[in-house]
């Protein structure tokens, strides 16, 4: 192992703290009409797939499917997304943003930004650039990881490729 225990621990007490800044940065950009923390994380896979099933979406969330029936009920009844048929198999229902959706999030995303940049005024285009892909890395790292390993096991999942030793 090319990481020590006591760093991983750290590694993992950094996101947990950034995690909840986060969430400070997105509940201190949201107006009373936008998309809470949660939706605008749902809305965000939602247009970053163009279309994709309810199965797919809460997979990439990370939630079962209750939890995730009652957010895309809550942003069909706001009018920010749209469900139709999946005509490969009619039990099925592919979700995408509606026009309105997808400019709800990119105004979202665009106050979060702005105050994002106030927030690392001291910070250089470098270091803030720097950073991002950083955290681009680690991201892609423990995708390939997770896709790698049986779910409830740390063994390898025999239907994914292994993950690549240098992600990028």
């Amino acid at each position: 192992m090319s990481v020590r225990q006591e760093t991983a621990e750290d590694l993992i007490h950094q996101i947990s703290v950034l995690q909840r800044q986060l969430r400070c940065v997105t509940q201190q950009s949201v107006i009373s009409t936008g998309p809470g923390a949660a939706l605008q994380g749902v809305m965000r896979i939602i247009s970053e797939s163009g279309e994709l099933r309810a199965t797919d979406l809460a997979h990439q969330l990370g939630i079962g499917p209750a939890g995730l029936s009652r957010h895309i009920a809550e942003l069909e009844e706001l009018g920010w997304v749209q469900r139709r048929p999946d005509p490969q198999d009619g039990r099925a229902y592919l979700i995408s943003l509606s026009a309105e959706g997808r400019a709800t999030l990119a105004d979202a995303l665009h106050r979060r930004a702005l105050l994002l940049q106030d927030m690392l005024k001291e910070w250089t285009e470098d270091q803030a650039s720097d950073t991002a892909g950083c955290l681009a890395r680690l991201s892609a790292t423990l995708q390939a990881s997770t896709r790698s390993t049986r779910p409830g096991t740390t063994s390898p999942n025999p239907t994914s490729p292994a993950p690549e030793a240098n992600a990028q």
